[in-house]
């Protein structure tokens, strides 16, 4: 679990993985301001009713908030009213699924740090109002995988195609496909600007090279 936070709003990721190695990957909004500290108990909270709902019987929690891990643990003191409800919470579900939580460093919990990420990205490029329906470059392959659509000229038509089949469209949003990693939403050159901003100065941290600023817009989720 981890989640994503800014002054608007948190972003919580979660993954559930059996011993088989079986995987449930889950991104969660909060519509609600939140701490750093109270985002990692939604993740917590959410997990848990995750794990209740697969009929889980015991569990193992990573969590990598020494906050959070400590807390439940009984090792810390809470501090105020909202932060003792959200560990009665807690540890009222991780009674009952006979579950233990444990610290583990940032940097091996990449998988649902990213979920987080991705969360809050979205959230990032979705405007107050819809963005334009002008032409660019996502168009001719949305209109080509949505109603098969394809552009005068034989040549044309031939090399949009083949483009088309790195493609995917979902709930009509495109994704570039990926042999070994997720699915990547494709941006209009607006939405691109805005995340680009954002990843550079903004909310996600440090000031970045091209190379590193394309790196990361890549581990965020977006193409």
């Amino acid at each position: 679990m981890d989640e994503s936070s800014n002054r608007q709003a948190g972003r919580v990721g979660v993954i559930l993985q059996s011993l088989e190695g079986n995987e449930v990957e889950c991104m969660v909004c909060l519509d609600f301001l939140t701490t750093n500290n109270e985002a990692e108990y939604e993740a917590l909270i959410v997990g848990l009713d995750l794990a209740k709902a697969v009929r889980a019987a015991n569990m193992v929690i990573h969590c990598d908030s020494q906050v959070v891990t400590n807390q439940v643990n009984g090792d810390y003191e809470h501090k105020g009213e909202k932060m003792k409800k959200y560990l009665e919470q807690a540890k009222r579900r991780v009674n009952k699924l006979q579950a233990k939580i444990i610290q583990i460093p940032r940097g091996e919990n990449e998988q649902a740090d990213r979920l987080a990420k991705v969360a809050l990205a979205e959230y990032m490029i979705t405007p107050d109002k819809e963005i334009g329906s002008e032409n660019h470059w996502t168009t001719p392959l949305i209109t080509y995988l949505k109603d098969g659509a394809l552009p005068d000229g034989k040549e044309a038509a031939r090399k949009l195609k083949v483009q088309s089949v790195r493609f995917v469209l979902i709930k009509d949003v495109l994704y570039k496909r990926g042999f070994s990693r997720m699915y990547l939403r494709c941006l209009s050159p607006e939405e691109a600007d805005y995340v680009m901003t954002e990843v550079h100065k903004g909310i996600c941290g440090n000031h970045l090279g091209s190379r590193s600023l394309v790196h990361k817009l890549i581990q965020a989720g977006y193409y």
